[in-house]
């Protein structure tokens, strides 16, 4: 079968979990279809990306546009007067819609890797288009809204999820199948999409951690652990919350805690972290994270805000490093509280089960042990691709 993967970035190197799961995927469809990639660049280190992409996966064929549309409020009123949401904006280009028209009659399949790469279907196109959402996007920015206190930016924000949301169910609508999460599929469906049309996907990460040796308690120090790019809102909103309302009360009750973050960050985010505690440890981008959960004996997510399923938890439970989220961090998984994670949503709850891991050996192993275990049997790269070979089978 000949298959378009259209991406709004190269998935390479696989860092985020958008790329891990756009590489992996990639990865799976060119070992049994011919498949042609299509996508966006930015930079110069963009196109050495290309080149290591293609050296790793010789069988595919790669051509790209860069495009870099920034999110300004000119941007944000131009939006308006073309009536689609501002991250379709961002990414809309006439010469990536070239090279698409010029392309897409060949295929038999146009595998949409994220909502914002439907825009270049063609509408005269009589194949298959199966769409690959990432998340339920205006899930997000309703979310996203419900926290902004600026009245103003508040409804800028709900009016942008109000658009996102118009979209994606016209898009749910023409597409033939539709892979999202299962909380993500109940929102869909919610906001209007038909059922019929989704199959289940997860984004998973490293599943390898699940042959690595058990976690011990003793082998960890009293610290705490938080993975995140800090150039995404939601993990700087769920960073930020943490440190002014969970960390003093960790603090006053385990004064030799130590608190690490790893993901990308600028100086800003770093200026910012540090007014708020100077003894933070930011360890910037860390490319084998068994170094880090290895010596950390506690494992946070504290989003506030997001969709879809969040693949730094999803690696924390695989390696077995005891985890505390949010419900929002948690959801996409059929995970219960107490016993494979904790689940808080409040600043007591969310401190209270980060002390009581940092403490109780029993209860920390438990909690490790358990959450490989629903890991290994339910989250699986093998079940995330019979479902994608199922979204191509109707050809």
């Amino acid at each position: 079968m000949r298959l378009l993967f259209l991406t709004p970035k190269l998935p390479f190197p696989p860092i985020s979990g958008s790329s891990i799961k756009s590489f992996r995927v990639l990865e799976h469809l060119s070992q049994l279809h011919d498949v042609s990639i299509g996508c966006f660049l930015t930079n110069e280190e963009d196109e050495r990306n290309t080149e290591s992409l293609t050296a790793l996966i010789s069988n595919i064929d790669v051509f790209h546009s860069f495009l870099n549309i920034p999110r300004t409020p000119k941007n944000l009123f131009k939006s308006y007067f073309a009536n689609i949401p501002l991250t379709i904006y961002r990414n809309r280009s006439k010469a990536f819609r070239a090279l698409v028209e010029e392309r897409a009659y060949n295929y038999d399949v146009i595998f949409v890797d994220h909502y914002l790469m439907y825009q270049y279907v063609p509408k005269s196109y009589q194949g298959r288009v199966v769409v690959h959402q990432h998340n339920a996007e205006h899930v997000m920015w309703f979310r996203y809204a419900g926290l902004t206190s600026n009245i103003i930016k508040k409804l800028a924000i709900y009016f942008e999820a109000l658009r996102i949301k118009r979209y994606e169910i016209d898009m749910c609508r023409v597409a033939n199948k539709v892979l999202t999460a299962p909380n993500d599929k109940i929102a869909l469906t919610k906001a209007g999409a038909s059922v019929q049309k989704f199959i289940d996907t997860y984004h998973l990460g490293n599943e390898s951690s699940l042959t690595a040796p058990e976690m011990v308690f003793e082998d960890t120090s009293v610290s705490i652990l938080f993975i995140g790019t800090l150039t995404w809102e939601a993990n700087v909103d769920g960073l930020i919350w943490f440190l002014e309302v969970c960390w003093p009360i960790i603090q006053q009750s385990i004064p030799e805690v130590t608190f690490s973050i790893v993901g990308r960050y600028n100086d800003a985010i770093k200026r910012r972290v540090h007014s708020l505690n100077q003894n933070i440890q930011l360890l910037g981008y860390v490319e084998n994270l068994e170094e880090v959960y290895k010596t950390h004996r506690v494992c946070v997510a504290p989003l506030r805000f997001g969709s879809g399923i969040k693949v730094k938890v999803v690696d924390g439970l695989y390696r077995g490093i005891p985890m505390v989220t949010t419900n929002i961090g948690a959801e996409g998984l059929s995970l219960v509280h107490g016993e494979h994670l904790f689940i808080e949503s409040d600043k007591e709850g969310f401190a209270r089960s980060v002390i009581l891991l940092l403490k109780n050996k029993a209860e920390w192993q438990r909690l490790s042990s358990n959450s490989r275990q629903i890991m290994k049997e339910k989250y699986t790269w093998e079940s995330v691709f019979e479902n994608i070979d199922e979204s191509l089978k109707y050809v």
